[in-house]
């Protein structure tokens, strides 16, 4: 649930391409199918992923019914800060919502490849970056409407909302499918 934001205008662009690089030497290339879980509810991973292509989805399951937390795609990374840094069984499941590449990153292969001082950074800008995330995320659930997040998440570029089936998006705006109908019908008048 880590926004492509993070890498391009969230930490300094040296720090960025350090990053990047990092990854993509530490990272195992894994092809990931439609409805295949990376990370599934309850487990402990060791590892973040980023990716390459494809597009994830993360939801967590509370009296037998799934509710989305948000979505990630192409150049985003993901995964359970939380459960990663603090060793704990995670509280969601994150899901591929199609066909997907993505390279997994154990955390101990990326900080033995980082200095301790980089590597306290990038983190720190993660952690502050997923803050900012889940802050946001609050605030449009309990001040807009499901209408007016929907028009919130057109705008916004990284989120490619082509790519998400709309049963996904009603699910992550809290709606029925027709109720999202409703809308798409309503803002293309």
């Amino acid at each position: 649930m880590i926004s492509p934001e993070f890498l391009y205008s969230n930490i300094p662009e040296k720090q960025s391409k350090y990053f990047l690089s990092i990854i993509r030497k530490i990272g195992k290339e894994k092809s990931v199918k439609k409805g295949e879980a990376v990370i599934r509810y309850s487990s402990n991973p060791s590892f973040f992923f980023y990716i390459i292509n494809g597009a994830f989805k993360t939801s967590v399951k509370k009296d037998d019914k799934n509710y989305i937390l948000g979505f990630t795609f192409e150049d985003d990374i993901d995964c359970c800060p939380t459960s990663l840094l603090k060793g704990v069984a995670n509280n969601f499941s994150i899901e591929a919502i199609m066909d997907s590449t993505i390279l997994i990153c154990e955390l101990r292969d990326f900080q033995r490849a980082c200095s301790p001082q980089k590597y306290s950074s990038i983190t720190n800008n993660i952690m502050a970056n997923y803050i900012s995330i889940l802050e946001n995320r609050v605030v449009e659930a309990i001040s807009l409407t499901a209408e007016q997040r929907y028009k919130k998440m057109l705008l916004q570029p990284h989120l490619q909302v082509e790519k998400i089936p709309l049963f996904y998006i009603a699910a992550y705006l809290g709606i029925s499918q027709e109720r999202l109908s409703r809308i798409r019908k309503k803002l293309r008048t």
